[in-house]
């Protein structure tokens, strides 16, 4: 039976025979390269079993747990990087949800590893409303809008107190929004009014913005959320859900808490925020760094970043912004005011709107549109302030009216009546686009940051000889898809060049990134050695070779140990080589063929050769020094047909198995010396 057929089976025995069924979810949490969790409600209490694998019909891999709970959490390991898989839940033996298509995940790519990235962000969407789902179907309608990556939460995302009731009624299970829990993770950040249940929950009193210990912040919000706060995702650990961070590809994000303020000013909850801050941004290595809460620092919608009771605002603005700028932080989004708010490239605005000095702060100002030509361009350094653009996106379910919306910071703004939109980001290498997309399907508004972080390897230094080839690749780091080299003084325009110099040269290879325009550049050296001279000459007595530092002479083939002159004297008949070298370049002369004619003859051999003529055995025995020499036997041809080292004075050869015939017997002398005799095989 297909597996898609016992999933209808079993779905409909779970409904016909069983009371339970899921009604919250299932939704996703805390993806990683190998790992997410997945969590569901269900009616009643039940087993906890989920299902998963490579296809719908084929969930072959299974996790259940025999508890009796409604809220389910089922922890995945183990699994490839950047791959999608399909799941479904059940009860322990009968599915409840899923084995379809919408009900799938996509692991994180590798740390660091240059994917593409889609990021989408709602804020103060939680109000159950026509507005709401319209902001969500626009999205899902929208080109990339089901290829989404990373879905983030700006804060109030379920109204007016943040209880469980309204997280079902207004969020999970609101008819027309519910559809994308099965199959795309959030990020949540809480906002005030989600606080409004903690608050009552972590305080006796439920005096909101208490001095409580931030680990003692509980409620709705905290029980329904279970984010990454061990870093298994990437970033530093805060071992609480009340802030935490990750990594998607190149990208790092940061899920902060402007709800940690506190109306005694103690600045407790803020301090512990910003020393983890600190040390998650001390070992953040991602090209991209964005920041996101509720409470925004700038803004002139239904929430004022100057009025004298926007003490979270306030707060965040002053003590919080200066250190995310210290590190460069590319952008950071916020909701709470019901508008969308989007700032020109800026850095060390921390005061009242009256205090803007665009003189001081202001880094582009020319409105970061790619299309004009117009993109912000940054560096990839931390350390140099190139500035944030910070964009406020509170209208993903409520609407408003109010506000002056002329924050002087602000490049462009959106509100009104019915006026609803989200925000979404797409990020690949060195380029981050920002869009505004409105419930009606346009885009508002759009801009792009740029960065300049193309660097090329060092090529090293080489030899080669004259005539050789030396096949040279530039590496680079960074840099968009469009990057174009040019090697000179070759003209080549490819990221690998085969160079034959003729003599010493020193190449620069440039490459230009064509998005940014940066460039970047490498120079190195090619040391060209001239090829020794092996051509064999022959003065009656001796082969000879011109000059260079190393040489082997060969015979027939066979190495003469010891003839490492560049000359062999009283040399035997036969085909002769020698390889010549010169540092590290060497060269095989031609074959020199030498006869028997005009050879000197050398009256004493140095040797006596015993019984002469023969038919088999003959007994050798060497007047003199035996070290470093051989005993060759050649044939009438020059062949040499028997060798053998000399290993003391009297050495024996096995002759029988060759033809009749003469042979010369000859010595070589390490010097290069060669004595010779005729041997003759009966």
């Amino acid at each position: 039976m297909r597996f898609v057929q016992l999933l209808a089976f079993l779905l409909l025995t779970a409904s016909t025979t069983y009371a339970q069924s899921v009604v919250r979810g299932p939704y996703l949490q805390t993806p990683t390269d190998e790992s997410i969790i997945v969590m569901w409600r269900t009616d009643l209490l039940t087993a906890t079993s989920l299902w998963y694998g490579s296809h719908p019909d084929s969930l072959t891999l299974h996790s259940t747990l025999q508890n009796s709970v409604r809220d389910h959490t089922v922890i995945i390991t183990g699994m490839e990087p950047y791959t999608t898989y399909y799941y479904a839940v059940g009860d322990g033996g009968n599915v409840l949800a899923g084995g379809d298509l919408q009900h799938r995940f996509r692991t994180h790519p590798l740390p660091g590893e240059e994917q593409p990235v889609r990021v989408w962000a709602i804020g103060d969407f939680g109000k159950g409303n026509a507005g709401q789902i319209a902001v969500k179907q626009s999205y899902l309608d929208h080109p990339g809008g089901e290829d989404t990556d990373v879905w983030i939460w700006l804060g109030d995302n379920a109204y007016d107190d943040g209880t469980d009731n309204e997280y079902q009624s207004k969020v999970f299970g609101l008819t027309g929004f519910s559809d994308v829990f099965s199959w795309l993770p959030f990020y949540p950040s809480p906002g005030n009014h989600d606080y409004n249940e903690v608050w009552s929950e972590s305080t006796l009193f439920g005096i909101p913005y208490s001095n409580i210990p931030l680990e003692n912040h509980e409620g709705p919000y905290f029980d329904i959320v279970d984010v990454p706060e061990q870093a298994e995702a990437g970033g530093f650990p805060s071992q609480l859900e009340v802030y935490y961070s990750f990594d998607h590809g190149n990208t790092h994000f940061l899920s902060l808490n402007s709800e940690v303020y506190d109306f005694l000013n103690t600045s407790d909850g803020i301090n512990q925020m910003k020393a983890w801050i600190e040390q998650d941004l001390d070992q953040n290595d991602k090209l991209w760094t964005v920041a996101y809460f509720h409470q925004p620092p700038y803004s002139k919608g239904s929430h004022d970043s100057d009025d004298f009771f926007e003490l979270v605002m306030k707060a965040m603005r002053e003590r919080v912004l200066p250190l995310l700028e210290q590190y460069d932080i590319d952008l950071v989004v916020c909701g709470h005011s019901h508008v969308f708010e989007r700032s020109h490239l800026i850095h060390g605005h921390y005061g009242s709107s009256g205090s803007w000095d665009p003189a001081t702060m202001l880094k582009d100002g020319d409105g970061g549109n790619f299309d004009a030509g117009n993109a912000y361009i940054k560096d990839d350094l931390t350390t140099t302030p190139d500035g944030t653009v910070y964009v406020v996106c509170g209208n993903s379910g409520s609407g408003n009216t109010d506000g002056t919306m002329d924050h002087p910071v602000m490049v462009t703004n959106s509100n009104g009546p019915g006026v609803y939109g989200s925000f979404y980001m797409d990020i690949y290498r060195n380029r981050l686009d920002g869009h505004y997309l409105l419930s009606n399907g346009t885009i508002g508004d759009s801009f792009t940051i740029l960065k300049k972080n193309l660097s090329l390897s060092t090529i090293t230094d080489t030899t080669i000889c004259a005539g050789d080839m030396a096949n040279r690749t530039v590496l680079r780091n960074g840099g968009s898809d469009d990057v174009v080299f040019h090697w000179w003084p070759t003209g080549g325009d490819q990221q690998t060049a085969q160079l034959s110099p003729d003599q010493t040269t020193t190449y620069t290879v440039t490459a230009t990134d064509q998005l940014t325009g940066q460039v970047d550049s490498t120079t190195f050296t090619i040391t060209v050695l001239p090829t020794p001279d092996a051509t064999i000459s022959f003065n009656g007595d001796s082969l000879l070779v011109a000059p260079g530092q190393t040489y082997q002479w060969y015979l027939d083939g066979v190495e003469m140990v010891g003839a490492t002159q560049p000359f062999v004297e009283n040399p035997a008949p036969g085909t002769w080589t020698v390889v010549v070298g010169s540092g590290p370049c060497s060269i095989v002369s031609d074959p020199f063929f030498l006869g028997t004619t005009g050879l000197s003859k050398i009256t004493d051999p140095g040797f006596t050769v015993f019984p002469n003529p023969t038919d088999g055995l003959i007994s050798v025995m060497v007047n003199g020094p035996t070290e470093g020499r051989m005993l060759h036997l050649l044939d009438q041809a020059g062949r040499l047909v028997r060798h053998t080292p000399v290993n003391g004075q009297r050495v024996e050869l096995d002759i029988s198995a060759l033809a009749i015939g003469t042979y010369q017997l000859m010595l070589l002398h390490p010097n290069g010396e060669r004595r010779t005799t005729t041997v003759v095989k009966e």
